[in-house]
């Protein structure tokens, strides 16, 4: 019996030293909840004074300021009105009756002088000039003209008068810093004036006088006057697109060499034969009315409703061997639909070519 309560105490004993043993071996777990072991973790740098504006500068580079647009006083308002009856949509063709370019010009006197940029003509044969009442005068050509100043002096028909700018006297009444208008067609630019400045540099040698003006001249400025504010011409543009313009000084040599009552000519006019065709008693057999084309209904015509005069000759076989522009219709897509027309007629045939003047009345 005491064997067996020895051997009792023994094993009780024995399991108390094992799970004491056992428990400090193996910490419990709630023990490693409380202190664990940290994870190192890294902190942003402390933004340095103006970090996040420099970004933004760098990745958003600053605009430009657009320019601050000049306000015209009041008395440039009444001088823009008041020029646009003289300032005109000058219109150039060739031999052909094909349109070249349409580009500014302006009335200098009552009888219908011209002035524009003498690379609006160079090259012409046929003009017509369209004021913005949209009365169309034919140009009969150059009274004068300057390769130096780039200027060039025509003559427009006219019975009763035309709306005219006056010039300026002399280079001297040009002042630095006096504020400058460009004036176009209306018909051509809806939003006048095209261009207005400051003049920086009136120039001094009068037979290359330039005025440099400040502000945007678009492109297709030329031909169009530069006026002061009492609606005086002070310069001319020669070349669109650049802030450049001839002075009066330079008109005044080329005016100078215009005569008085002078038609002018054309560059590339064809040339008339010093022997006129003889008559020929011969009937246009065939002559049906050019037709009148859809698309020009979109078109504003004008009072006079599109009237020309055409050339028509026709060779021995009595077939129609050319036509040509006389007097423009003004609308360049009137003009080809009677050149087109014209080409369909025939007449008897004869030992000579002959030509007959037609004149051309299109109404939709």
């Amino acid at each position: 019996m005491r064997q067996s309560t020895l051997a009792l105490v023994c094993g009780v004993a024995l399991v108390v030293i094992l799970a004491y043993s056992w428990c400090g071996r193996n910490p419990p777990q709630q023990g490693a909840l409380v202190t664990p072991t940290p994870v190192p973790t890294v902190a942003p740098p402390s933004p340095t004074p103006n970090a996040t504006s420099s970004a933004t500068a760098s990745a958003s580079p600053t605009p430009t300021p657009a320019p601050t647009p000049i306000v015209l006083p009041p008395e440039f308002e009444k001088v823009v009105h008041k020029a646009d009856p003289a300032v005109v949509e000058l219109t150039v063709f060739d031999a052909k009756g094909q349109l070249l370019r349409s580009a500014n010009a302006f009335f200098v006197s009552r009888d219908g002088v011209l002035v524009t940029g003498l690379p609006v003509v160079a090259d012409g044969a046929y003009g017509v000039a369209k004021t913005s009442d949209g009365k169309i005068r034919n140009v009969t050509g150059v009274i004068a003209s300057s390769t130096e100043s780039g200027l060039a002096v025509l003559r427009a028909e006219t019975k009763v008068g035309v709306s005219f700018l006056p010039l300026a006297k002399t280079s001297e009444s040009v002042a630095v810093g006096a504020l400058a208008v460009v004036v176009g067609s209306s018909l051509q630019h809806k939003e006048q004036p095209l261009a207005a400045g400051k003049i920086s540099s009136p120039g001094q040698d009068s037979m290359k006088d330039v005025l440099e003006i400040g502000g945007s001249v678009p492109n297709d400025a030329t031909g169009a006057p530069v006026l002061d504010n009492q609606g005086e011409v002070v310069g001319i543009i020669t070349a669109g697109g650049k802030n450049r313009a001839e002075s009066t000084a330079s008109l005044d040599p080329v005016l100078g060499q215009a005569k008085p009552g002078a038609n002018g000519h054309w560059a590339a006019a064809p040339i008339e034969s010093p022997t006129p065709m003889p008559r020929v008693a011969r009937r246009v057999l065939f002559n049906p009315a050019p037709r009148y084309p859809p698309e020009a209904r979109l078109i504003r015509i004008g009072p006079n409703r599109g009237s020309g005069k055409y050339r028509v000759t026709f060779d021995l076989n009595g077939v129609v061997k050319s036509v040509q522009t006389v007097e423009s219709t003004g609308q360049p897509i009137l003009d080809q639909a009677a050149i087109s027309g014209l080409r369909q007629w025939r007449a008897e045939p004869g030992s000579a070519e002959w030509t007959v003047l037609v004149p051309v009345t299109f109404q939709p």
